[in-house]
């Protein structure tokens, strides 16, 4: 069943725009055809579609039940992502958001080659691109890509999470499976995590982190690229604190 964001208040809910033009001309939707319409806000609507008016771009509903979208973690999770070269970053966004990240924040870091952030364009691009991934995974939210900051800043800004930590290739000590194990995180609390650019971080920003309370982690003895680094932190996450039951698990 399709998936699509839209608010469906009102008297007659309707789907208009690029929504209601992927159903007409892509779908070749029909009356009684049923879709799954979410509000953005984790609710998810079963639809059936009673009518169809492609010349105002129109398809309306009728709403046949309502639920909580079972897609969403019960963990909010910040990826606090080094702007990297070319499309790697847009991958990143993509998978990222496929796994059940709840919003990107792009960052700049000593190492980062894209020293300017990120254009209006890139960003719109980018939020575009985590709407996609959205609707592809039945999410109940579309994350949001936030306006890059400075690394500086989003140390500070992670202090409003439960646990924050940055994965680090020298890091010798401390694997991610024993920092998670011994941390305990409830439903509905946050995390932040820290990926840094090609090149790493630099041994001034891994100080800064200690000095921060966000703990270094290794993935393991293999150097992962930067735009894969932070799927690999959020699956290991999301296992340690189950979040990859299936949906008939309770």
């Amino acid at each position: 069943m399709p998936k699509y964001f839209a608010d469906l208040s009102g008297e007659s809910p309707v789907l208009t725009g690029e929504n209601a033009s992927h159903l007409i001309s892509s779908l070749r939707a029909s009356p009684g055809d049923r879709i799954a319409v979410c509000d953005g806000n984790s609710m998810d609507y079963c639809c059936e579609i009673t009518e169809i008016h492609p010349r105002q771009k129109q398809v309306f509903v009728r709403i046949l039940n309502v639920c909580p979208s079972p897609a969403e973690p019960h963990i909010k999770a910040s990826l606090y992502q080094a702007i990297a070269k070319g499309d790697k970053f847009e991958y990143a966004v993509q998978k990222c958001v496929e796994m059940g990240i709840f919003e990107i924040i792009p960052i700049t870091t000593e190492y980062t080659l894209a020293k300017d952030g990120l254009s209006e364009n890139k960003l719109k691009r980018l939020q575009a691109i985590s709407e996609a991934a959205a609707k592809q995974s039945m999410r109940g939210i579309i994350p949001r890509v936030l306006p890059a900051t400075s690394l500086e800043q989003a140390i500070m800004d992670s202090k409003r999470h439960r646990l924050a930590f940055a994965p680090y290739e020298n890091e010798r000590r401390q694997g991610i499976k024993s920092f998670l194990s011994r941390k305990i995180i409830n439903s509905n609390e946050t995390a932040g995590i820290f990926i840094g650019p090609e090149g790493g971080f630099s041994p001034g920003e891994v100080t800064a982190f200690e000095k921060n309370g966000i703990e270094r982690v290794s993935l393991g003895p293999r150097i992962l690229r930067a735009e894969t680094a932070g799927l690999v932190a959020l699956s290991a996450m999301f296992y340690e604190f189950d979040e990859l039951r299936a949906s008939n698990d309770g």
